[in-house]
């Protein structure tokens, strides 16, 4: 830790920089004023939980333009601010000043007609390269261009044209497919413990569909976003309860009892928050959600 101050000023500064007021920046990111105004502070003290701290981070540097993953590591202590580059020392040159101006006459005339003779064997060069260039058209025979060569296999025959134009569909077709890969929604679970576990959702599609459902036995769930509840149910097994959360939703809490009677899908897609370290006991997820471009 340590760089708490730095942080903040940095945050602030780029916020001025954006000319967002606090009140527009509490609207941007959905968190409280009073947080703002103790990250600005470097009074990390004052915000919830450790959790909470780099959520915040990252929530407040993603919307003033800064890098919040980098500004996270180095509250982590992981990564540090570069230090300003020292200026480089002036180079001790050997000699007296006279012997610096003195010079060799000869080396001197030498260096004089030095451009002369280059320019000579540039010259040379060229020559020879126009002439050698010219023997070879004369000696070479004449070529008839083709505006498309063929290829015949098994006794068909296909063009480099076709060739070409099958190559860039199969090309096409792959950075498709890469391109929709790569757009996949994907849940994760990182930094479980006993009583909580934040789970990261990326490329969602907005809004996003929560259902629950007890299995093998009663649970209790609740999902709270902002404060308010949307889900707030005890489960018998085989129940189901849905939401729909409010478009732009990129924090909520996810609040259960009896966790490991409880399974959880987020737009059709299973989260898996089991910790074989803990005991499935009740357990608060906290949602992280970025959404798709």
């Amino acid at each position: 830790m340590g760089n708490e101050i730095i942080i903040g000023e940095r945050l602030r500064q780029a916020r001025l920089n954006k000319n967002i007021s606090i009140d527009e920046l509490q609207q941007k990111t959905k968190i409280q004023k009073r947080y703002l105004e103790a990250i600005e502070k470097g009074n990390f003290e004052a915000l919830p939980g450790t959790y909470y701290v780099r959520s915040f981070i990252r929530q407040y540097a993603s919307a003033v333009g800064e890098n919040g993953n980098f500004l996270v590591d180095v509250y982590d202590g992981k990564d540090s601010f570069e230090p300003e580059s020292k200026r480089a020392k002036p180079e001790t040159v050997q000699g007296s000043r006279k012997a610096l101006h003195e010079e060799n006459p000869r080396a001197k005339k030498t260096r004089d007609y030095l451009p002369v003779v280059l320019l000579g064997v540039i010259a040379f060069m060229i020559v020879g390269v126009i002439a050698y260039v010219a023997w070879q058209d004369r000696n070479s025979d004449p070529v008839i261009g083709q505006t498309a060569s063929s290829i015949e296999v098994d006794g068909s025959v296909t063009t480099e044209q076709e060739q070409s134009s099958e190559q860039a569909s199969t090309e096409t077709s792959q950075t498709t497919t890469s391109s929709s890969e790569e757009e996949q929604m994907e849940v994760a679970m990182e930094d479980s413990t006993q009583s909580q576990a934040t789970i990261r959702v990326t490329n969602a599609e907005d809004p996003l569909e929560l259902e629950v459902t007890g299995e093998d036995g009663r649970c209790w769930v609740g999902v709270s976003v902002n404060g308010d509840y949307a889900i707030q149910e005890t489960l018998e097994s085989g129940q189901s309860e849905s939401t729909t959360l409010p478009e732009g939703t990129e924090n909520f809490v996810m609040t259960l009892g009896a966790s490991g009677n409880v399974g959880v899908k987020v737009n059709d897609e299973e989260v898996d928050f089991d910790d074989p370290d803990y005991e499935a006991l009740q357990k608060d997820l906290n949602f992280e959600v970025t959404y798709q471009d």
